[in-house]
């Protein structure tokens, strides 16, 4: 039917229009199609924010544990970046003074992830009112990578934009890769102040030239049926998460952290005395079990594992009987 020649360089009409009712819904305040850049998924969509936002000689702030990719993304362009430690006893939650003693004459965006990956934590309605009042008061810009903004209950989760007065000031990145199990599909989108969405219209004629028209019309028709595909995920990842969860509870040595929502569960083994890395790597060679280090998020990571929890319940019952019996053997 011709859906596979080029395409609006932006996004289609249509596919930014979904995306724009879709905010409109969810923050109670119109969003247009022309707030709205349609790329080549979340990652896509960071790389080309930064392009526009950051150059040379710019400073921007990370929290930690960051996902991996966050670093080069931000500094691509020559930017630095300055991060803030956070603390597995406190969830991994940053407070509004361990942000702001970051900034600097050279600061010009800060980016969060709440959801948190890998954290599983939702930022405190209170902090993101704190993080865009400072971005406000600074002049800076806040991008909030909300790819995992579906897996807190409806009315829980508050993105920063939707605020009164913020939305000139925020970049909101997001996908259908996680919401839609879309992954590669790779659609994704920045919402954002029309003259940030013009110069990122123009980048993508240089990046990507548009996306597959056939991409965006199964992404619209995902998005139009948000309701109900978002609501099977949530419960689903919901079951398996309080299961893992209590059954990490009960090992010797293992504290579960953050974990409040999402496709994650956070232990921490510091207790235990051995390295993250190293027991992630008996885990993987002597019992087929794969948990991913936190260190790969940052410094703050130390000692914590991720577990991802979207395998089948037998295999999330064998992986937490093997981590227990590598336990029971240090």
């Amino acid at each position: 039917n011709g859906r596979h020649h080029y395409s609006e360089i932006g996004g289609e009409l249509h596919m930014r229009e979904s995306v724009a009712a879709r905010y409109t819904k969810l923050w109670g305040k119109p969003v247009s199609a022309s707030n709205v850049s349609i790329m080549s998924g979340a990652q896509n969509a960071l790389f080309a924010t930064s392009l526009c936002l950051l150059e040379k000689g710019d400073e921007a702030i990370l929290i930690e544990p960051y996902y991996a990719t966050y670093p080069a993304t931000l500094s691509v362009g020559g930017a630095a970046i300055s991060a803030v430690p956070t603390r597995p006893e406190n969830d991994f939650l940053p407070t509004i003074d361990d942000v702001s003693s970051r900034i600097t004459y050279k600061t010009r965006a800060i980016l969060i992830n709440s959801p948190h990956n890998p954290s599983g934590m939702v930022y405190p309605e209170r902090l993101i009112v704190d993080l865009v009042n400072l971005c406000k008061d600074k002049g800076i810009w806040l991008i909030s990578d909300e790819v995992y903004a579906f897996f807190p209950e409806p009315g829980t989760f508050r993105s920063p934009a939707s605020l009164p007065g913020a939305f000139e000031h925020c970049v909101t990145v997001s996908s259908v890769s996680k919401s839609h199990r879309m992954t590669g599909w790779r659609v994704g989108w920045v919402i954002a102040s029309e003259s940030l969405v013009k110069k990122l219209f123009s980048l993508s004629l240089c990046m990507s030239y548009g996306l597959p028209p056939f991409t965006q019309d199964a992404a619209s028709t995902a998005l139009a049926h948000s309701e109900d595909i978002e609501w099977t995920i949530r419960n689903e990842i919901n079951r398996k998460r309080n299961w893992v969860i209590s059954k990490l509870s009960e090992i010797s040595g293992v504290v579960v952290r953050g974990s409040e929502v999402g496709m994650f569960v956070t232990f921490d083994i510091r207790d235990l005395g051995i390295d993250g890395n190293e027991f992630a790597w008996h885990l993987l060679n002597e019992y087929d079990v794969a948990v991913l280090p936190c260190t790969a998020f940052g410094p703050s990571g130390e000692g914590i594992l991720r577990m991802n929890i979207g395998e089948s319940d037998n295999n999330l019952q064998l992986a937490c009987e093997r981590i227990d019996h590598l336990i029971s053997k240090l």
